[in-house]
């Protein structure tokens, strides 16, 4: 009988707590902690989180100013926060302090404390200006990493937790006591621990700026260091509001997708890559194919961009106006097997891995098997059919060409920070592998300078930096009452006499990438010229 009641105590008092733990929450909310003792009240403001920073060291999150009054109910201390507040924030305050409980509540810049009113100062673990946004992620109301690498490092981020909070002197009563100051913990801690990245803070600013600037709505730009293919820069369109995040998990844009890390139509964007496997086999640069403005294979037509055809062009020409009709003939003269091997040897089809639980997709690349028609090698030679890739596959590929055939596997994870270590290496595992030699991607390369100097690309051309790139318009098989819908590309290196950045950019319904992306590319080069990125 004693262990039977023994067992109904238990399970009585794990029923009231959990009774009364469902009320607090009920009474303050998700937001606030509070705590009651016999002297004191305590409010939770923030909790302090990890920082993520950039590979100089430079805070991404953790660095913008967050404001919160702290105030006893009190009249004087209503009307000090009134101007400050909207009305439903004014009202939720008034009602609050109607019923003689403190408050806490962000306002807009710092004001004049007063005995009733303590201004607490603190960081938002939120990125400075939603920099980076996709890659940094967000965290839910519980200080829960969900997306990104707030997600991927939530361990780290999240210890040593510390909540900064404020504390009131009540009486026996528990009512505030209006005589005794407010006192406030933890809002000096500073938090060390943290993940370094591999963006520079600067760079990701310039890649932003540019595509808002020139109307990258929806799509992404990836820039890579060519040297080791670290990214620079990971920018993804459109952003997401952290304080409606129910209103965007809603949007027809998916502004949650992080679009630097999706799989696209690549287009024309892919037709370097073909050139190169043809090179790799025997094929000449001077070696030449009559474009007629279209070509029938197996029964199926593909047309060229160039209605009337381009007539008897080499590889240089072909790369230079975009020829698909050339690239088909190209291609079917390729081995498949190699062909593939070659496209695998630069990254396609194979998903990169930053950290556990953050990575990119891996895209789509036909088997040789899944060529089993003329028509499909047809597709594939300019980039169309089942072959899908991201843009930090195409940057990367871009960073071999430059790299005289030799690929590195891109990263995104520098290292972590610790308040008792300090900083430590991340293991990055990069592959390096040479993919074709030298000869074939210098070839390649003069030719990416062509596109830019007498090609499609010439809106890329600038007159501070040397450019190399390819422009690419993708079908995606979709249409709206405008007509079908295409993806645009523009995907290249920089300095071309110097190469030390690799770049894609995607446009999501951008028409022609010779329009809507290589305005873009040409404005980040000359930004990160000017800003001395370019030595």
């Amino acid at each position: 009988m004693r262990k039977k009641a023994l067992i109904v105590c238990s399970i009585m008092f794990a029923f009231f707590a959990a009774v009364a733990v469902r009320i607090i929450s009920l009474n303050y909310g998700d937001y606030t902690a509070v705590s009651v003792t016999n002297s004191y009240k305590t409010i939770d403001i923030a909790r302090i989180r990890g920082t993520v920073f950039d590979c100089n060291l430079k805070p991404f999150t953790n660095c913008s100013p967050v404001y919160t009054a702290a105030a006893k109910p009190t009249a004087s201390a209503l009307q000090q926060l009134k101007t400050l507040l909207d009305s439903d924030m004014y009202s939720t305050v008034y009602g609050r302090m109607q019923k003689g409980n403190p408050v806490t509540v962000d306002i807009p810049s710092m004001i004049e404390e007063s005995d009733c009113v303590r201004i607490i100062e603190h960081y938002s673990p939120r990125s400075e200006n939603l920099l980076a946004q996709h890659v940094i992620g967000y965290s839910d109301s519980a200080g829960n990493g969900v997306s990104g690498i707030e997600k991927a490092f939530n361990t780290l981020l999240e210890s040593p937790c510390r909540n900064i909070s404020v504390r009131f002197s009540v009486d026996a009563t528990g009512k505030i006591m209006l005589g005794k100051e407010i006192q406030v913990y933890n809002n000096k801690f500073v938090q060390r621990n943290g993940i370094v990245l591999t963006l520079d803070k600067d760079i990701q600013k310039i890649a932003e700026n540019a595509a808002d600037a020139l109307l990258i709505d929806k799509g992404a730009v990836v820039i890579t260091e060519i040297e080791n293919c670290a990214i620079r820069a990971c920018v993804s369109r459109p952003l997401y509001d952290p304080d409606r995040l129910d209103e965007s998990i809603n949007s027809p844009d998916s502004p949650f997708i992080n679009r630097a890390f999706s799989p696209y139509s690549v287009g024309s964007a892919f037709k370097p890559v073909v050139a190169a496997a043809a090179l790799e086999q025997g094929h000449t640069l001077t070696a030449t194919s009559n474009c007629t403005g279209a070509s029938t294979v197996n029964g199926v037509t593909f047309h060229c961009h160039e209605e009337n055809g381009h007539g008897y062009i080499n590889l240089n020409q072909a790369i230079t106006f975009s020829c698909n009709t050339y690239f088909i003939d190209l291609a079917l003269r390729c081995e498949k097997s190699k062909l593939i091997e070659t496209a695998e040897g630069f990254g396609f089809g194979r998903s990169n891995v930053f950290a556990p639980g953050l990575f990119s997709s891996g895209g789509n690349l036909p088997s040789a098997q899944e060529l089993d028609s003329k028509a499909a090698v047809a597709n594939l030679s300019f980039g169309q059919g089942s072959l899908l890739a991201t843009p930090v596959q195409l940057a990367a590929a871009m960073a071999c060409f430059a790299n005289g055939g030799i690929y590195k596997e891109p990263y995104l994870i520098e290292g972590t920070m610790t308040d008792d270590i300090g900083f430590t290496p991340y293991d990055n595992k990069t592959n390096y592998e040479r993919v074709i030699s030298k000869k074939t991607a210098d070839t390649i390369c003069a030719c990416l300078e062509n596109v830019i100097i007498n090609g499609t690309g010439k809106r890329a051309r600038s007159d501070l930096v040397t450019c190399a790139g390819k422009t690419a318009t993708a079908q995606t098989g979709k249409s709206d009452s405008d007509g079908e819908i295409y993806n645009s590309w523009f995907v290249g290196y920089f300095p071309a006499d110097n190469p030390q950045y690799a770049m894609a950019i995607l446009k999501e319904d951008g028409g022609e990438g010779a329009v809507s992306c290589a305005p873009v590319f040409k404005k980040i080069c000359e930004d990160m010229y000017n800003s001395g990125y370019i030595k």
